[in-house]
């Protein structure tokens, strides 16, 4: 049996391969503005456009965003039901400060920067209001973030605010005076906690 037919043979005996995340789609009455700040935020690229609609991608999926007009469309209330927040991750602390400045001289800036003692996150909002989060590990293998959020420390953070707030300025401040990971991974948290 070759390679490829018993790797096939197992995918479907497993009961197919898990999905993963390709897209979100954005319905808006904004739909310029929601186009200019993905592509500011995720330096995303427009790869087909019309009068109602973009679809654009920051990588090599053929689209990360939908977002389309619907004149319709009327907007959230505080408090609504369903998708919260929609977070991606950065591969290191650097890129977290490097995107934080890049975007505040853009005029964009996070609403709430929180340490979720696992992750450092920086929230910002959408011309929409949606919230999208900017996060970044702060252990060095995603293992050890896993067992983080199965221990019973989890229980610090598992109630608002959810972590720890800091300032976005302070975090880029103590990353360029080289701070090592230890001391930014603690940002926000009050220096009696361990």
């Amino acid at each position: 049996m070759s390679n490829t037919k018993q790797y096939k043979d197992d995918v479907l005996r497993a009961g197919g391969r898990n999905a993963y995340m390709s897209h979100f789609g954005i319905r808006t009455k904004k739909l310029q503005p929601m186009i200019d700040w993905y592509a500011t935020v995720f330096r995303a690229k427009v790869h087909h456009r019309n009068e109602s609609l973009a679809y654009m991608t920051f990588d090599d999926e053929h689209h990360r965003f939908l977002i389309y007009e619907d004149p319709s469309a009327v907007a959230k209330t505080d408090g609504s039901t369903g998708v919260d927040h929609v977070g991606f991750g950065l591969a290191s602390i650097g890129d977290l400060v490097a995107t934080y400045e890049r975007l505040k001289d853009e005029g964009i800036t996070p609403f709430m920067p929180m340490n979720h003692r696992f992750t450092i996150s920086l929230y910002y909002y959408d011309p929409d209001g949606n919230e999208v989060e900017l996060t970044v590990n702060n252990f060095p293998t995603k293992l050890e973030c896993a067992a983080f959020v199965k221990s019973a420390r989890m229980e610090e953070i598992g109630k608002p605010p959810y972590g720890y707030p800091f300032k976005a300025d302070d975090l880029a401040e103590l990353y360029h005076d080289g701070a090592d990971a230890e001391q930014l991974a603690r940002i926000g948290i009050p220096t009696d906690m361990k």
